[in-house]
């Protein structure tokens, strides 16, 4: 019996160790080249910002990942209404705070966002990091975000880096 349970201790530590987990995975979108991968909790958030191109006032989306489903838009966050602003949020909780309309109870299920980095404003926080998009990839780039399950080794391969960085 105690060999038994023995090998189902090392199995289970085995899983943990070499199974997959999640990661925010980096695509160009158009050539389906990998970016970078950033590994992530089962519960974390990470959040994408940019300066809207026709109101030019910050705006932030918080995705959530959603256990072995992949993500969902957890809050949106922006300074100001205007053109292309949602005016309506159903089921949502909109709240003004630091002078952020932020809505949030969103809870909608995203395989995948795009992203066309198209300025150097473009900031990706994920993992406790922060990067200048412009500073990882080309402007131009059709960036698709994704929540994906890889080993634990991914990371080494896969790691974001900046242009020009050996790192």
């Amino acid at each position: 019996m105690k060999r038994w349970a023995m090998r189902v201790f090392l199995l289970v530590v085995g899983l943990v160790l070499t199974g997959p987990h999640p990661f925010l995975l980096l695509k160009d979108f158009h050539r389906q080249d990998i970016i970078g991968a950033v590994p992530l909790g089962m519960d974390d958030r990470f959040e994408i910002e940019w300066v809207h191109s026709v109101e030019l006032t910050p705006w932030r989306e918080t995705y959530r990942v959603h256990g072995l489903r992949g993500m969902e838009l957890a809050e949106t966050s922006f300074q100001s209404f205007g053109a292309g602003v949602p005016a309506a949020f159903a089921d949502a909780v909109v709240a003004v705070r630091d002078g952020w309309i932020t809505v949030s109870g969103l809870h909608e299920q995203r395989d995948r966002v795009l992203y066309v980095i198209s300025r150097k404003d473009y900031k990706l926080t994920a993992g406790g990091q922060q990067w200048n998009l412009a500073d990882v990839l080309p402007l131009g780039t059709s960036l698709e975000l994704s929540v994906r399950w890889f080993p634990w080794w991914y990371r080494y391969l896969y790691s974001l880096k900046q242009k020009g960085s050996d790192v």
